[in-house]
């Protein structure tokens, strides 16, 4: 089981460089192993830039995604080109993961090291409506989940109405209710269940977490991408007091927190466009607390959240901050140009995934020490 304590980047200065991720890139391919235990993604992160796992040493070839423009840049679509020719290189995805889960590894440690590389260089296969055989058993060994009871479940939602109920039943009718795909796939009443049950789970263990608006859409990826409730809920749970316990308090100083260091993070960045949005008066809090509250999972589409998610859940949620600045290098050249640059942030462009963690990688290089530190702590 995942160590709580040692989870995500806690302990990582910096990300490797997008240049030492290129050289990463070249001559790789994967390992034997299965994983029932992790590793801290800041010790797999920090491992690539020194040592690079197995999978580099049998892969002939591949480039890098992430060898994006130093910053300022004059054109957001140098980013597009990036993405989309380096899309064309990457290798069909998932036998390299497949290989790597399917038997007992030699070195758990490496193995998870392993993994995480490969969600970062290859990605989880999946179909146009993203779905994948694959994907929630992966997101259970990276978030270290052993399964759960169905008792355990059941014995939850037996109790019946939580001290949260209404408010959960004022959320869970709008949950990505423009979704087809979701809508399709899981009920409303799942979406309760889930949310009630989770509310009686933190009141038996006597933490101030609550429910609170935005956790029915932080729950939506999981039960899109699980096989059952139980497994859903028990991702869910999980995520949620290891990943962002700050985020759920009651005065979500946790997101707080988060806005400030989209702010902090655009203006070390791109000076230029931070000080465009003061001119007009617009701070994080005004346009980005639905990307930061929900982990970017409150724009679609779906299938590229899950994409997205992959990458948050391989290296730390804290990261969705970098992916949150990344949207808005993305549409830096209207952002600069716009009278009323609100009009252009009030819904954020449509997710692409591979584009947002190819800039939010390069953008680490840019981040002082300080400053990530407070990026890698701020949802506790």
């Amino acid at each position: 089981m995942l160590n709580p304590k040692g989870s995500g980047l806690r302990r990582v200065k910096k990300f490797p460089s997008s240049s030492v991720l290129e050289s990463e890139y070249h001559n790789s391919a994967p390992p034997p192993v299965v994983l029932s235990t992790t590793q801290t993604a800041s010790q797999s992160l920090a491992n690539i830039t020194n040592h690079p796992p197995a999978a580099k040493r049998a892969r002939s070839q591949s480039q890098s995604q992430f060898d994006g423009p130093k910053y300022p840049v004059s054109n957001n679509q140098r980013y597009a080109r990036k993405a989309t020719s380096s899309a064309q290189l990457v290798p069909k995805p998932n036998a390299a993961i497949e290989s790597l889960i399917s038997r007992p590894p030699s070195n758990l440690v490496e193995a998870l090291q392993d993994l995480r590389y490969l969600i970062l260089t290859e990605g989880i296969q999946a179909d146009s409506d993203g779905n994948s055989p694959l994907r929630i058993y992966i997101w259970s060994i990276l978030l270290g989940i052993s399964p759960m009871r169905t008792s355990d479940y059941v014995s939850l939602v037996r109790r019946g109405a939580s001290s949260s109920y209404s408010k959960i039943r004022n959320d869970t009718f709008r949950t990505l209710a423009t979704d087809p795909l979701f809508r399709r796939r899981v009920s409303e009443a799942s979406l309760i269940r889930l949310l009630n049950a989770f509310q009686w789970k933190m009141r038996d263990s006597g933490t101030d977490a609550q429910y609170v608006q935005g956790m029915n859409v932080i729950a939506a990826p999981f039960l899109y991408a699980a096989r059952s409730e139980v497994e859903a809920f028990s991702l869910f749970s999980v995520f949620i007091q290891r990943e962002c316990p700050g985020y759920v308090k009651p005065t979500m100083e946790g997101v707080h927190r988060g806005l400030k260091l989209v702010d902090q993070c655009l203006e070390t960045v791109d000076p230029k466009l931070y000080a465009h949005l003061q001119s007009k008066f617009l701070s994080a809090e005004l346009y980005a607390f639905p990307s930061v509250l929900t982990l970017s999972a409150c724009t679609p589409p779906l299938p590229e959240v899950l994409k997205l998610w992959d990458f948050l859940l391989a290296y730390g949620a804290h990261l969705n901050i970098l992916c949150v600045v990344a949207q808005l290098l993305l549409m830096r050249d209207e952002l600069l140009v716009a009278q009323s640059p609100m009009k252009l942030l009030r819904q954020f462009p449509p997710l692409n995934a591979k584009m947002i963690v190819s800039v939010a990688v390069s953008l680490v290089r840019k981040i002082p020490e300080e400053l990530f530190e407070e990026l890698v702590n701020h949802a506790r």
